[in-house]
């Protein structure tokens, strides 16, 4: 049986499609401590883990386009 995503998480899924597609080019040429430094102080950068942290689901999606600036949290 398969599901289907609602509303919220196709919408959250759509915005953070968009923010990587503005953070890919920023984030690729950094070294890794430069990297984390974005992630944590830059709004673009807040404005991904805020996803992150509602669907982490997405990390994957994350880590496949910028790389390992949003570590996936320990379980």
């Amino acid at each position: 049986m398969k599901t289907f995503p609602n509303e919220n998480e196709l919408g959250a899924h759509i915005e953070l499609r968009n923010l990587l597609e503005q953070a890919k080019p920023l984030e690729l040429p950094m070294f890794p401590e430069l990297q984390k430094s974005w992630a944590t102080e830059s709004v673009l950068g807040q404005e991904i883990k805020s996803i992150l942290a509602e669907h982490p689901e997405y990390y994957a999606e994350v880590r496949a386009v910028i790389g390992e600036a949003f570590p996936e949290p320990k379980r």
